[in-house]
């Protein structure tokens, strides 16, 4: 096993909200009052983003992500945003860095460009750049296709990160899902236990929550769909709209977002899940105004953080215990709201994570039964 460096400790054991700039306030309001978050904002801008901290009145720890692998794929003599062949004068990522952290940073993610899966002499010269600098608070942006944690691709994904000494952050991205694919699950707790203290970006709380329970040091947990679900550059946008045209909820119970026109369908014959830091508000009674879709995203960050909390306090065996446990009772929550005319497949993370779980090496179906 392998440990690279630490990350800063502003930043260990939290989970943070990785959000953009149009939602960073609201990213900001709900993860103030928490000891152990903060919040990682991609903005082309980085200042303009410390900036709109300073006028929350934001106390928390604030990381930058410029985005750059959003729209630029990484090659070797090119793999981050300073490094322009035909610029006059490069700038070093000591200095780039230096100015963000004076400014207000807790911490910035190097300008990595995205790494295609594999594409291994990139992602050599994307960790290589991140060596080019000893301030604490830099950490090595690894954005890649969440390929890189399929079985051709994953021991050698593995073998290229131990090689770094500096603190390093994941990003896995796909077209859709990236972690639904089978044995992707279980190849990132491979990752987070041969890497640990690591720092895992854009993810849903399910895959944050093992991550944690596997050697991560900090998750940043994406405000939005899209943010938690990030795209690699080229790929297309859109997809079927939710119901209602509403964000995902978090529902706890069943380890999902979905939107509350879901919910509502799934209980209908049963009394709505309540949520008391939403004032008792039940799970399905969300409209479709703008107030409403800002309540869901609040909802949603309370409810991980609540997570979070329990968490942190267990060691990572208890913490692997506690999870198992809530898995498997969200497949058998699942399986209670659907009648047999439907066909509703369970989340495909959660369905991974329970078949990992499970001592009798047991499958699942899509609905979430046992096989």
């Amino acid at each position: 096993m392998t440990k690279v460096a630490d990350l800063p400790a502003a930043l260990d054991g939290r989970f943070l909200a990785y959000t953009t700039g149009e939602y960073q306030g609201l990213a900001a309001a709900e993860t103030a009052s928490s000891e152990a978050s903060g919040i990682v904002v991609r903005d082309q801008s980085p200042l303009d983003a410390l900036k709109r901290s300073r006028a929350y009145g934001y106390s928390g720890p604030v990381v930058l992500d410029v985005g750059e692998w959003t729209t630029q794929t990484a090659a070797p003599d090119t793999p981050t945003l300073l490094h322009a062949p035909d610029a006059l004068a490069q700038v070093t990522l000591d200095s780039w860095a230096r100015g963000l952290l004076a400014a207000g940073a807790d911490a910035v993610l190097t300008p990595s460009k995205f790494v295609r899966a594999g594409n291994w002499a990139a992602l050599r010269a994307v960790l290589a750049a991140g060596e080019d600098t000893s301030l604490p608070g830099v950490l090595t942006l690894v954005a890649t296709d969440a390929a890189m944690l399929d079985s051709p691709r994953r021991r050698a994904f593995i073998k290229a990160l131990s090689r770094t000494s500096r603190p390093v952050a994941l990003l896995f991205a796909a077209k859709n899902k990236p972690l639904a694919c089978w044995g992707r699950a279980a190849a990132l707790r491979e990752v987070m236990t041969a890497i640990p203290g690591c720092h895992l970006l854009g993810v849903e709380p399910i895959a944050a929550a093992d991550a944690f329970s596997y050697g991560a040091s900090a998750a940043a947990i994406g405000i939005t769909g899209g943010l938690r679900r990030p795209r690699r550059p080229g790929d297309a946008g859109g997809g079927p709209n939710s119901k209602d045209f509403l964000p995902g909820l978090f529902l706890r119970d069943l380890w999902e977002h979905r939107s509350p026109g879901t919910y509502a369908d799934w209980y209908a014959s049963a009394p709505s899940p309540v949520c008391a830091a939403c004032g008792g508000r039940a799970l399905d009674e969300f409209g479709g105004d703008d107030a409403d879709k800002e309540a869901v995203l609040r909802h949603n960050a309370h409810a991980w953080l609540e997570v979070h909390s329990e968490l942190r306090v267990l060691d990572l065996a208890a913490r692997r215990s506690v999870l198992a446990g809530e898995r498997a009772d969200a497949l058998v929550a699942h399986l209670s709201l659907r009648p047999a005319t439907m066909r509703l497949e369970a989340d495909p993370v959660l369905r991974q994570l329970a078949e990992l779980d499970d001592s009798l090496g047991r499958r699942t179906t899509p609905e979430g039964a046992w096989r």
